[in-house]
């Protein structure tokens, strides 16, 4: 299990700490299926008091269809890909005397399309923890995981569907799977700028997260 320091808290930044706390317990709960809440002690800011962080929600939105389950399969869908190109470059001189320098590129350019859409489409997943105070983005890509994001609910400006985000054109980080059409994007602050997320959950966890979000609200943020 690959542990994650928490963050030095010198200037009590008790936000920072609590995002940390979250990375913590999505990655635990991917080796115990008895994990459903992290104690954690803000032990920088008030030495006897524990704050308790519970969890609410966890998805994992992947592919209905995986042609590539591992990154092996990847690079074997790459290398026929290549392998078919060239063929076609060499088609192209031997029958109509097109010059390599010409065909190579566009068919390099095809290859590129091509496997970033077989990983997209086909290899990545993406796991969504809720907490009653955070909510966390993991990608996952055959055996390697990574953090997207650890947002406090606090920090949502914004919740919505596609056709309401129409307005949004910049900070976009696509954490969804196609289509497209059926993603929620969540507009949050991160280091005073805004950040807009796409995500492919469920309508139950859209809801979950919408209702937890909303309970945080202060009148001045609604």
């Amino acid at each position: 299990m690959n542990s994650r320091p928490l963050a030095m808290n010198t200037a009590g930044d008790e936000r920072r700490l609590l995002q940390n706390m979250v990375i913590i317990l999505t990655i635990s709960l991917n080796y115990s299926s008895l994990i459903d809440v992290l104690k954690s002690a803000y032990y920088n800011i008030v030495m006897d008091e524990n704050n308790v962080v519970t969890l609410i929600a966890i998805e994992t939105a992947a592919p209905k269809r995986r042609i590539t389950r591992s990154a092996g399969a990847v690079y074997l869908a790459l290398i026929v890909l290549m392998i078919g190109c060239i063929s076609i470059g060499n088609l192209l001189y031997t029958n109509w005397q097109i010059p390599r320098f010409i065909t190579q590129p566009i068919l390099y350019l095809i290859i590129a399309i091509c496997g970033y859409f077989i990983y997209r489409r086909h290899y990545l997943s993406y796991r969504y923890t809720l907490t009653d105070e955070m909510f966390a983005i993991e990608q996952i890509g055959g055996n390697s995981e990574r953090t997207i994001a650890a947002i406090s609910l606090r920090d949502i400006r914004r919740i919505c569907d596609r056709d309401g985000a129409k307005d949004i054109r910049k900070n976009i980080l696509h954490a969804s799977i196609p289509p497209q059409k059926d993603t929620t994007w969540i507009t949050t602050l991160v280091d005073g700028k805004e950040m807009t997320y796409t995500i492919s959950a469920s309508e139950e966890f859209v809801k979950e997260l919408t209702d937890q979000w909303r309970r945080l609200q202060t009148p001045q943020d609604m």
